[in-house]
């Protein structure tokens, strides 16, 4: 596929997809499930090579640059020789601990590598140009692969029209397998009746068994798509930035932890969950101090916020309004509290402090056996109110000292 035919959309909106993805070596690609290819960057044998960042950054800069796969190729190939990643080898399986000749790079390969992580990154950044516009039009329809060869398989998804939410985008959002050249037009709701859509569901797709040999599971698989391929990119992807962000700060010191944490509060990614623009997801807000983590027997004292959090805390002040700063405020009172009080019978803790000229209560949730917090919700108070609350925890003995 020839790079001016991938990039229809904002480069942006196409490298967001990519960039959140993190490197996991396997030797065969059946040994990342379909749904976590859609956050991990993976080369099929590439385990016991120290060829995955080389091969990340060419693809990275092919995304990003629209560097042709001529190019992508010329360049990569040398560096994969030099480290022995080239032609075939004898490799252990390291799920049996077998011996077996395996094909290393290869032309075809670097295509193979090629077109995959490019078709899925156009993909999500489709579907993020999609979910901004489903309010002018609602509806997708199934296009016909443009290529010369057709798959006759996808034949029969050919002008499925439903809307954009519709749960049938979920599996048959395209591409939807290697080489595949299928597409969608996002359309009016008048367009979609005028194309036959009726107001009834969509027909489901009929299923098929498909086994993963390596892992002995098995799962169903829309007919006609190639297994592995039965994932929507795009929707995905506010997920993998959560898990993805998450991971990466869990596993950092304290210090640093604090300041990408910091970062990720004063970025637009909290802007766009303040707004209410990012639907799904979560992010990582504060650091809980180490006194109340070890009072609730907690894990971590890193706080998630969550889309559906956000949704609930709008709702709440919605006559009023919040503001961005007025959210990152409330957050900030998480990492430094006037005062913290358990909620009886709950796994929730209050907690009360004073930022940008007004009083919150803030309220935070263990969860997963206290492996997880979760911010809940927020409200404004008066400085009398708080402390009023405060009294009334010292003699309930809910203070947390």
């Amino acid at each position: 596929m020839d790079a001016p035919d991938l990039f229809k959309t904002a480069p942006r909106e196409v490298t967001r997809y990519f960039d959140a993805k993190a490197n996991v070596p396997s030797f065969d690609w059946r040994d990342i499930a379909p749904a976590e290819h859609a956050f991990s960057f993976t080369v099929a044998k590439s385990a016991g090579y120290d060829i995955l960042d080389d091969v990340r950054a060419a693809v990275e800069d092919a995304i990003t640059n629209r560097v042709p796969f001529e190019e992508f190729s010329a360049r990569l190939t040398p560096i994969l020789q030099v480290k022995g990643w080239w032609g075939k080898k004898e490799a252990a399986d390291p799920a049996t601990g077998e011996l077996r000749a395996v094909q290393l790079g290869s032309p075809r390969r670097l295509q193979t590598i090629y077109w995959a992580n490019t078709a899925t990154a156009h993909a999500a950044g489709e579907w993020e140009r999609t979910q901004r516009n489903k309010r002018f039009l609602p509806f997708l329809i199934y296009l016909r692969s443009v290529s010369e060869n057709k798959r006759l398989e996808h034949l029969r998804y050919v002008g499925t029209v439903a809307p954009v939410d519709d749960p049938i985008w979920d599996r048959l959002y395209p591409p939807n397998g290697w080489g595949c050249k299928c597409g969608v037009r996002q359309v009016s709701r008048q367009q979609a009746v005028d194309l036959g859509w009726d107001g009834e569901e969509p027909p489901q797709p009929a299923e098929r068994p498909w086994r993963n040999k390596r892992t002995g599971e098995t799962v169903m698989v829309p007919e006609g798509v190639d297994p592995g391929w039965d994932t929507n990119p795009g929707k995905h992807r506010a997920a993998n930035v959560s898990r993805f962000l998450t991971d990466r700060i869990e596993t950092m010191p304290a210090s640093r932890q604090r300041s990408a944490i910091e970062d990720i509060v004063s970025s637009p990614v909290l802007k766009a969950f303040a707004e209410g623009r990012l639907k799904q997801g979560f992010v990582p807000v504060a650091q809980l101090p180490a006194r109340i983590v070890e009072a609730m027997g907690a894990e971590t004292p890193l706080v998630r916020l969550s889309a559906d959090s956000v949704a609930h805390i709008l709702t709440e002040h919605s006559a009023r309004g919040l503001s961005v700063d007025e959210f990152r405020a409330a957050i900030s009172v998480l990492t430094s509290p006037t005062a913290a009080m358990r909620e009886e019978g709950s796994r929730s803790v209050r907690l009360v402090g004073a930022a940008l000229g007004t009083w919150w209560r803030v309220v935070v949730k263990s969860a997963a056996e206290g492996k997880e917090w979760w911010l809940t919700s927020f409200h404004r108070k008066s400085e009398a109110e708080t402390l009023k609350a405060i009294e009334r925890a010292k003699r309930s003995g809910s203070l947390m000292e």
